[in-house]
Parts: structure tokens; C-alpha cells; sequence
């Protein structure tokens, strides 16, 4: 894209100020909320007690249903990269999304849905996750910084809580459908009310896509093709609410996956995986259980399945192995590899809120969970080494379940933890928060992890924010036992720890204008990354990043609203990840341009990666979306996106297999018609 089309987003926006546009209520809720409203927003995600967004402990952002609808987003990673700090950075395996903080590895990111971390023992986020469809959330909150001390392990670099609509807040029903490139389609239904005493609340959403499929001009294996990334999604979730107790019920999967690539870098178009999760909640809370205290208890169960179905093609037909020149071997069907698991898990939580002492509100509680792989199904054509690497074939397909061939053992995690926070009113304009968690892992020991914050009301306008905190993340069983393709593992791995510094300030310039600007130093001890030969290890050197996060919105007019960001990390090149930028900025404009239109602009610009290798860095690129949306009756919604406007040649380092990197999708087309009972 060459400058003067990087330059339309800004001009437009700045022209249209003066601009005279009508409006109705239905398009003033897609525009951002006050600064007012703002800063008097609640979140829970900071302290897991309601409080201003404002006066929240944190470095929080807050994504509403409203913001994300207006944008033409159809899935939760394209809104994720608008907020500072954020950049998802796509993997060859599956078109996997990996959400990144701060220029920290994905596995220092904590996902959250609706309080449960998504995370499994194998995979983390999972082996075929897709993101989440924008049609059931309420609304995201985001922590830019640590929260072990909160939630546990992995929330070393950011935490995101995706909240679902549910029972309560759906009371109307709506179905909408979507249509666009790649041969996609979603359709999607949202119903809520009263019954017998009961609020209930229901979502699905069903989809496909045959995916972007991108061109590879060269593999590990020197062939060209298309990378096949089709998909089908499932996404059901039903709630129940009466009182202080709510249970939620959900299921989510995707079926037909197409991986394009394997784990090593070649193509395969053989492989049609699937997964699905199900998650039960019953959550009971009760701000007035007796004198002084609340009372917040939960009880969840979850379920996972992962199948390669047919397997992954990790070596193409007729793929000879020269490893050793004078006894070359040939796997005429290729190398295939079946894999299976299946993964359980239960967590119990309780605690308890007590304001009896005055200026004070202490929470303390406590929790146990147990999280069991107990399938773990594998079936290869051919000889295994102690790494996992292919050694010779097989004449047929043979089954290395439970065997140390396996992709890993069957094991079980249980931990149990502890933890206590105060809230402590030191003055009207003075607030200090400081608290601990101690976990005990049954295959690591005991973690202990404190966080302090310092919330400053300097002025009416100004409020300023001093913050510490210290996380963990313990090694998945890919870092630990698995063997694939494409890494090596490492059993004798221990936990990294981090502590990271922010000072954080956001000022009300006017009532229409606010800016916000985050300071911080990020420090990773005992880092878990892969070494030359791709075996994981515990880095000697420690990791230290030094950035800063601006952001500003302006309300410019009743129907025109401005967003925008910018992100710079400054880190050493020896320890900083070559897959992401250095620099990151957006910048989103809002219209309501005539009585129920609404035109929304968004330009995402990355700036340029580093690359291994000895190959050159990749280019800086600006992604353009635009979503033109239409309400002209009560009942009824139109919109129509263009992603990817002006069609920019994007592509992510990803793997050193591919020379040419990864190309991202090129400019598609999208509509969708919503309509209200």
C-alpha cells in the first residue's frame, strides 16, 4: 500500500468533523460509550470484584458487543488486534491465531471464557483453535500486564475474559446469517427470557468456510500449492439464572479442518481434523450472604476431544529419506500420523468478601482442580526414535498407544491454591490494592505470586496508577512430553517466572477526549523456549522489555467518533521474539453519516519482524477494514466489510520451512442481515 492510500482512514475521519448527519438510538449505540460512562464502566476481571474501570488495579481495555458489531468483525482475534499492546500472529499449522502481549511468546497469555481459562495440558489454547464468533459476546475485558496473583498460571504477559451473553441480559430474540469469500456462511441465533421463575438465555452459532488457502511457493519439502485452511464451527451455549445462582452449559467444536501445513512446514492436504469442548458451570454469588461478607462459589467441569481423523500428512507421497545417503528409505503413501486425545477436568473455587473493616474490602478464598489427559491414541507408518523422529517405515499402520513412542503419556495435573487481596481506601482520592495467590502443582511444587497497585485521583481529570506484579507459567505437556514434527520436548523443565513494573495514566482532556499512556518493564526469568535443535529449554538469560502504550478517544461530534493506538516495545534483539513487531498502531473512525447509517473505518498497521536465518526482516504492513451497516427498520440490520481493502500483500514469519513466509488473507467480501423479534 503506498502512503497516500495508508493516509485515507486519518483524512477521512478529519473531513467529515464539520460534517452535518442525523441519527436514531439504534446507530448512537454502536459509537463508543461517554467519556463519562467510561470511566464509571465496571469491570471484574482486575480484582474479581466489581470496580471502575477508572479506579481498576490494572492496565484494563473493555471491548462491548456494540464496538465489535460495529467494526463487521466476525470472530473475537479481529477485534483482539485493536488494543494496545495485542498483535495475533498467525501459525502455518491450521491458520492457528496466537495472541500475544507485549511482544511475549503466546503461551504468557491467559484466555479466559467467562472466568475459565481455555487452555488444555497439550495444546494450550488447543491443537485446532479458531477464536471465538463475535455472536456470543457481551463483552471483553482485558488486563495489559500480570495476573498470577488473580488467576494462576500463564497470565504472566496479559489476560483476556470473554463474557457471554447469557441468561439476564438476553431479553430479546434475534438470527442473523452471514455470506462472504472463501465460500463462508454463519447463521446465528440469540434467544432470552422468563420461565417458571427462571431468566434463560440461549446462543448458536453454526459456519463454514473453505478458508483463504493460501499460495506456498516453497515448503520444507520443496513443493508449491495451495495451504488448505476450510473449516466447520459449532458454537452452542445455554444458561440458566434465579437469584445468586447461575449455570452455564456451552459446547463449542470444529469439524472438515484443513491444517495446510503440518507442524514441520510441509503441505498437507490430506488432513481433515476436529475438536470439541464442553464446559458446565454452576456459579453462585451473593454480595449480602450475612453481616459484612459476600459470598462467590463455582463449580465447573470441562471435556475436550481432539482427532486427526484420517492423520496428518507429515511427509508427502513417495518422500524419500537421505539421512543416510547409502541407504536412502521411501515412504511411498508418506508419513502419517494418527493422533487422538481426550482431556477432562474439574475445578472447585470458593470466597468470600469482607467489608467489616472500615476503608477495606478483603477477599480471600481458595480452589482446587484436577485436570486429566486420560486418552492419549496414536498410529504411525513408521519407526519412532527417542525424539519422535521417523527412523524407517512401516508396512502398514500401526498403533503406538500407550507406548513411550507416543506423542505423550496419559498424566493428570492437580493443583490446589490460595489466595487474598485487599482493597484499601487510604483517602477519597487514594487507593492501594495488594494481594498474593500461592499455587501447589502436583509435578512442580509451590509458586508464590503478590501484585500491589497504587490508584492516584491526581485531579478530576487525571488519575494515575502504580502498579507491580509477579506471574508464573508452568510448561505445557507439548514443552514437556511431546513429540512432533516440528519440536522437541524436555522433561526435566521447570516454570518461568516474570514481574513486570507499570505506570499508567489516563487523563479526561475534555469531556469529549480522553488519552491514556502506560509505561512498564517486563522481566521474564527461567524462559521456556526452543533451542537450535527445537528442543525446549530453560533460557539462562533473562528477557527484558521495556515499552510504552498510547491510546486516545475523541468523540468528536454526536455521530462521529476516534480511536486510536500506538505501541512500541524496546527489548534486546537477542531476546525478543523474531515473529513479532517491534511497533504496532491502529486507528478506527465511527460515522453516522445519515439517519441509520453507520460507516466504520479501521486501519491495523504492523510493523516490520525480524527473521532467522539470515533472511531479510519482513515488510511493515497496513490492513484497511470497512463496514458499512444499515437499520432501517426497528426489526431489521444490514451490513456489508471489506477486509483487507486495499488488498496488501501481508505475510507472518512462521516457520524457517518457508522461505517466502506466510501469506495472510487477501481482500474479501462479507454481508449479513440481522433481524429482532
Amino acid at each position: 500500500m503506498n502512503k497516500r492510500q495508508a493516509a485515507i482512514p486519518f483524512l477521512t475521519a478529519f473531513l467529515a468533523v464539520n460534517a452535518y448527519a442525523g441519527t436514531d438510538a439504534e446507530l448512537e449505540r454502536l459509537l463508543l460509550l461517554s467519556m463519562e460512562n467510561l470511566l464509571t464502566l465496571k469491570v471484574k476481571v482486575s480484582t474479581n470484584t466489581d470496580q471502575t474501570l477508572s479506579k481498576a488495579p490494572s492496565v484494563v481495555s473493555v471491548i462491548t458487543a456494540e464496538d465489535i458489531q460495529a467494526t463487521g468483525a466476525t470472530n473475537l482475534t479481529e477485534i483482539l488486534q485493536s488494543v494496545p499492546g495485542i498483535y495475533i500472529r498467525t501459525n502455518l499449522f491450521g491458520s492457528r491465531p496466537h495472541v500475544t502481549f507485549r511482544g511475549a511468546l503466546p503461551s504468557s497469555t491467559l484466555l479466559m471464557v467467562n472466568g475459565e481459562a481455555i487452555k488444555d495440558l497439550m495444546w494450550t489454547s488447543g491443537i485446532f483453535w479458531k477464536g471465538l464468533p463475535i455472536s456470543m459476546i457481551e463483552r471483553v475485558e482485558i488486563i495489559r500486564g500480570p495476573g498470577s496473583a488473580l488467576f494462576g498460571s500463564d497470565a504472566s504477559a496479559g489476560v483476556i475474559n470473554v463474557i457471554t451473553k447469557s441468561a439476564g441480559p438476553i431479553r430479546q430474540a434475534k438470527v442473523g446469517l452471514r455470506a462472504g469469500q472463501f465460500d463462508s456462511q454463519a447463521g446465528w441465533v440469540e434467544h432470552g427470557g422468563n420461565w417458571n421463575g427462571f431468566d434463560i438465555g440461549f446462543t448458536a452459532e453454526l459456519s463454514h468456510s473453505n478458508g483463504h488457502n493460501p499460495f506456498i511457493a516453497q515448503d520444507a519439502q520443496l513443493i508449491s500449492g495451495n495451504a488448505q485452511y476450510g473449516h466447520d464451527g459449532q458454537d452452542i451455549r445455554f444458561s440458566m439464572a434465579r437469584n445468586n445462582w447461575r449455570l452455564l452449559a456451552d459446547h463449542t467444536g470444529q469439524s472438515d479442518i484443513g491444517i495446510g501445513l503440518a507442524g514441520a512446514g510441509v503441505l498437507d492436504p490430506l488432513t481433515r481434523g476436529s475438536s470439541s469442548r464442553d464446559d458446565i458451570a454452576l456459579l453462585y454469588s451473593n454480595d449480602e450472604f450475612a453481616q459484612n461478607w459476600g459470598l462467590n462459589a463455582e463449580l465447573r467441569y470441562n471435556h475436550l476431544d481432539y482427532t486427526s481423523g484420517d492423520g496428518f500428512q507429515e511427509r508427502p507421497a513417495g518422500y524419500v529419506d537421505v539421512t543416510d545417503p547409502l541407504n536412502p528409505v521411501t515412504y511411498p503413501d508418506g508419513q502419517i500420523n494418527q493422533m487422538r486425545s481426550g482431556e477432562r477436568g474439574y475445578r472447585a473455587e470458593i470466597s468470600g468478601l469482607y467489608t467489616g473493616i472500615k476503608k477495606h474490602a478483603i477477599r480471600v478464598g481458595g480452589g482446587y482442580s484436577l485436570k486429566d489427559l486420560y486418552r492419549v491414541e496414536q498410529s504411525v507408518n513408521y519407526f519412532t526414535g527417542p525424539n519422535g523422529e521417523a527412523v524407517g517405515p512401516r508396512l502398514s499402520m500401526a498403533n503406538i498407544s500407550d507406548t513411550p513412542d507416543a506423542f505423550t503419556p496419559e498424566k493428570i495435573r492437580r493443583v490446589s491454591y490460595l489466595f487474598v487481596q485487599d482493597i484499601w481506601t487510604l483517602a477519597y482520592d487514594w487507593e492501594l490494592t495488594a494481594g498474593a495467590r500461592y499455587d501447589n502443582y502436583s509435578d512442580f511444587g509451590g509458586t508464590l505470586n503478590p501484585r500491589a497497585a497504587l490508584v492516584w485521583q491526581s485531579t478530576d481529570r487525571l488519575t494515575t496508577k502504580l502498579m507491580y506484579g509477579e506471574a508464573f507459567r508452568v510448561p505445557s505437556y507439548l514443552e514437556l512430553f511431546g513429540k512432533t514434527a516440528a519440536t522437541k520436548a524436555n522433561p526435566t523443565l521447570t516454570p518461568e517466572k516474570s514481574h513486570t513494573w507499570d505506570l499508567s495514566f489516563s487523563y479526561l482532556a475534555a469531556k469529549n477526549l480522553k488519552f491514556g499512556l502506560d509505561l512498564y518493564q517486563f522481566v521474564q526469568t527461567n524462559r521456556i523456549a526452543a533451542d537450535a535443535a527445537n528442543k525446549y529449554q530453560n533460557s539462562l538469560g533473562d528477557r527484558t522489555a521495556r515499552g510504552i502504550e498510547l491510546e486516545a478517544q475523541w468523540q468528536a461530534t454526536k455521530t462521529l467518533r476516534l480511536a486510536g493506538n500506538l505501541s512500541h516495545i524496546n527489548e534486546d534483539a537477542a531476546t525478543f521474539p523474531r515473529s513479532i513487531p517491534k511497533q504496532k498502531a491502529y486507528l478506527r473512525t465511527d460515522w453516522a453519516f445519515l439517519p441509520k447509517w453507520n460507516w466504520n473505518l479501521q486501519a491495523n498497521w504492523i510493523g516490520k519482524r525480524e527473521a532467522n536465518g539470515g533472511r531479510a526482516p519482513l515488510d511493515a504492513y497496513t490492513l484497511v477494514d470497512t463496514t458499512l451497516r444499515h437499520i432501517p427498520r426497528k426489526n431489521w440490520e444490514f451490513a456489508a466489510s471489506i477486509r483487507n481493502l486495499f488488498d496488501a500483500d501481508a505475510r507472518e514469519y512462521s516457520s524457517s520451512a518457508l522461505p517466502d513466509n506466510l501469506p495472510l488473507a487477501r481482500r474479501s467480501f462479507h454481508a449479513e442481515l440481522i433481524y429482532k423479534f
